[in-house]
């Protein structure tokens, strides 16, 4: 956001647009890259992440992520497999829907 040039601001600021029109129309399109990818960072080590989960919000707190390692430690293989493909396909499909809002590669 530091990147966004101050004149834009001013700009809407004097054709008389309001903090949330110039938020929905100046800043939001000009950083949507930005959100995009952190939102891909964030999904991608929350969907794994139990750990955390588990040191948060006690150990009563289900996740995927704990659900597959409990299952490995229970040499459970096969169902543990399937749900990690489940995982996997989920996040895939929910960076593939990020990246056909955002192309990527020409913004960047």
């Amino acid at each position: 956001m530091m990147r966004i040039d101050r004149s834009l601001l001013e700009a809407a600021y004097d054709t008389g647009a309001t903090g949330w029109q110039t938020l929905s129309n100046v800043v939001i399109p000009l950083t949507k890259p930005g959100i995009i990818i952190g939102s891909i960072f964030v999904i991608t080590i929350v969907m794994g992440d139990f750990v955390t989960v588990g040191v948060m919000g006690g150990q009563q707190i289900a996740s995927v992520g704990k659900m597959i390692n409990t299952q490995m430690g229970a040499l459970q293989f096969p169902p543990a497999a399937a749900h990690s493909v489940i995982l996997l396909a989920t996040v895939l499909m929910i960076i593939w829907a990020l990246t056909r809002i955002v192309d990527i590669r020409r913004e960047l």
